[in-house]
């Protein structure tokens, strides 16, 4: 009886460790990073009207942490799009877009898009970017990711507006 009561509580013991290790991970990746330095080989030339909803992806995925981030560096600008985490298998589809623009502007919207990458199926780990040659101009950037995972809605987050030098030195967040 003595040995099937500690049975019995290891077992518990094991589970509410697995849970609070799942907790843990939960709440970690809920964290937003915007310093996602990280670029993967997993990029394709799907253009944003090749992105179909085809109905095949199953709403599978509990949990997906997307982070956005923008950079420059020897001339060129680049935005980028990493999957963090994800909790259980699911079909991430990602769109990162880049705009550049002159003058100042707040929003995407008033400014040139001057580069667009996208991806069908961003798997964990994996990063996706979009990037355009400064041209020598020192010039205010904005990133932007459009998302779908599985089959919910699409969503979009946005970077501040980021002034770069024209050799890609980031001069400040506006």
């Amino acid at each position: 009886m003595k040995r099937i009561n500690q049975l019995r509580f290891k077992a518990l013991f094991g589970f509410l460790t697995f849970i609070v290790i799942l907790c843990a991970l939960f709440l970690i990746s809920s964290i937003n990073s915007y310093e996602a330095f990280a670029q993967s080989d997993t990029q394709n030339d799907v253009t944003a009207n090749d992105i179909e909803d085809n109905g095949e992806a199953s709403p599978y995925g509990l949990f997906t942490s997307l982070s956005l981030s923008i950079n420059g560096g020897n001339s060129k600008i680049w935005a980028t799009v990493k999957n963090d985490f994800t909790l259980f298998p699911s079909t991430v589809t990602v769109i990162v877009e880049l705009y550049s623009s002159n003058t100042y502007y707040e929003s995407h919207t008033d400014m040139e898009l001057v580069s667009i990458n996208s991806i069908e199926d961003l798997n964990m780990g994996k990063s996706i970017v979009a990037e355009c040659s400064t041209g020598g101009v020192q010039k205010y950037w904005q990133a932007r990711m459009r998302y779908k995972i599985d089959n919910g809605g699409w969503q979009s987050r946005t970077t501040g507006t980021m002034l770069y030098s024209a050799d890609g030195t980031y001069l400040g967040l506006l």
